[in-house]
């Protein structure tokens, strides 16, 4: 089952490191898409086999403010650490199929 959301980016970062816990390597495009109709801030992730990969990474500096409508894949549910405080909440992460782009005025896709 695949949802999409059509809203603002109000964040964009690759993520890049090796986990604390496990050691193990991690690479991943973090974003915050705002949804206009209610609201919220809706946290996702794609992953770096995704084959969009590579040209949202080269986005990343220009996407903040842009309009944007993602495909989402699945959701996945489980807990996450405040760093500042130490306790666990529970956390909704939800992951990217597909990024899609509103045409441009003027380009042919607008007219």
């Amino acid at each position: 089952m695949a949802f999409e959301l059509t809203g603002t980016v109000k964040y964009a970062r690759r993520m890049k490191g090796k986990a604390e816990g496990s050691g193990k390597d991690y690479d991943f495009f973090s974003m915050i898409v705002l949804d206009p109709d209610e609201g919220e801030r809706v946290m996702m992730q794609m992953t770096d086999d995704n084959p969009q990969f590579a040209e949202i990474c080269q986005k990343e500096k220009s996407l903040p403010d842009q309009p944007i409508k993602v495909i989402i894949r699945r959701c996945s549910v489980g807990m996450k650490k405040d760093k500042e405080t130490g306790k666990s909440e529970p956390v909704a992460r939800f992951f990217i199929k597909k990024v899609l782009f509103p045409a441009s005025p003027g380009s042919a896709a607008a007219r």
